[in-house]
């Protein structure tokens, strides 16, 4: 099984061409199409200029529309951007703008994709915060798609991966989802276990071995650790990496073998990609 159509938000941030480098290497592995979302935030620009009622209402509705045609400009340069990046790398690709909540409707684009590829910050709501944004969070709080989780130089060709497995419903779904994203690269693999008794370490390390090498996968090591998981994935241990396989839980994001501070650690790093799925 392939890899056939990826899906990759669109902002105006360096996170998204380094997202959308990755894409497009991803789909020429894969024979993939990709497919280039922006979402114009009205609904936060409309509520956070417009007031309940007062004299300055027609005043207010002016400024809206000049910050929604700001936006609206913005996205599409993003996505003019995006489209001669994919232009360039000779890989068919399709832009679309929505009008609405970012990770509402991003969420509800990727139910028809096969994966989702995204910057490890975001910037959606640029119109009308700073800083870091919340998208990739709510993503990962709900999406049914894998997702790649990028820095903002993209991720490379990923020729030394580390899979986290505890033998738990997300991480074993991590494993099996990255077995369609991993195989035309062919990396080196770790797999890692962490605090686990070491007869049962044994045997999930030992199958979920077997049965990368059963789908092709050439080169696997083990590794067991009886140290908690932000003890065994040192700085040294996740720069060694060039991406990080896990599973996150539907309800209890990064329940699994990846606990909250750590993941979030990760992620805030902003240097290392991630691969996650429910």
């Amino acid at each position: 099984m392939e890899l056939k159509k990826i899906l990759v938000p669109i902002d105006s941030s360096v996170y998204t061409d380094g997202a959308t480098e990755t894409a497009c290497r991803i789909a020429l592995a894969h024979e993939a199409q990709l497919y280039g979302v922006a979402v114009l935030d009205s609904p936060e620009i409309r509520s956070s200029v417009i007031p309940a009622i007062g004299p300055y209402y027609p005043m207010m509705m002016d400024a809206v529309q000049a910050k929604l045609k700001h936006a609206d400009q913005v996205l599409n340069e993003s996505l003019d951007r995006f489209a001669n990046i994919c232009a360039a790398a000779g890989v068919s690709h399709i832009e679309t703008e929505y009008e609405g909540i970012p990770a509402q409707t991003l969420l509800q684009s990727s139910i028809f994709h096969d994966l989702l590829i995204i910057g490890l910050e975001t910037s959606f709501h640029f119109e009308t915060r700073s800083g870091r944004g919340d998208t990739l969070d709510k993503l990962l709080d709900r999406t049914a798609t894998p997702v790649l989780a990028v820095p903002s130089t993209g991720m490379g060709e990923p020729k030394k991966v580390t899979i986290a497995f505890d033998g738990s419903f997300g991480s074993s779904r991590a494993l099996r989802d990255f077995m369609i994203f991993g195989l035309p690269f062919q990396p080196e693999i770790t797999l890692v276990t962490a605090a686990l008794p070491s007869e049962e370490s044994h045997f999930l390390l030992e199958n979920a071995r077997a049965l990368l090498q059963l789908h092709g996968f050439e080169n696997v090591n083990t590794y067991s650790s009886d140290e908690s998981v932000e003890k065994t994935f040192t700085d040294e241990f996740v720069e060694s990496s060039d991406l990080i396989v896990a599973g996150i839980h539907s309800r209890k994001r990064f329940k699994d073998i990846f606990v909250g501070s750590f993941t979030k650690h990760l992620i805030q790093e902003c240097n290392t990609a991630l691969f996650l799925s429910h």
